[in-house]
């Protein structure tokens, strides 16, 4: 009876983390879209300034997310949207004409990493 509990109790803590991790990604996903529109608003504006500064703050908290969701996480769904935040990053620098495009990638990515880890059921079977 006590492997049952013990059993038991690694499915639940599994089942636990499984959902944190969901709830987590979907959280930071919603922020780092939330910080996309706000550059893309800049950037059309004409405040490259203000768009740069925000691009760099959307940057370290991908970098920041990325740390961690590594661990959890598939690297290479992060990978494609890493070189596309540092080319962001880049191309507002520069005030490239670039930038709307890039940033309707990365908002793309961030979508689809953020419902490939809501549990739906044919993400489960």
């Amino acid at each position: 009876m006590t492997r049952v509990r013990i059993s038991a109790g690694i499915l639940l803590l599994l089942l636990g983390l499984s959902i944190f991790s969901g709830w987590w990604v979907d959280r930071r996903c919603s922020e780092l879209l939330r910080r996309t529109d706000t550059v893309e608003q800049l950037y059309s504006s004409g405040d490259l300034a203000g768009a740069v500064s925000e691009a760099e703050k959307m940057q370290s908290e991908w970098e920041s997310f990325r740390q961690k969701a590594k661990v959890t996480l598939k690297n290479n769904k992060l990978t494609d949207i890493d070189r596309i935040c540092s080319r962001i990053v880049h191309l507002t620098n520069c005030g490239s004409e670039e930038v709307p495009a890039e940033i309707e990638e990365f908002r793309h990515l961030l979508r689809d990493l953020k419902s490939s880890e809501t549990p739906h059921f044919n993400n489960i079977f």
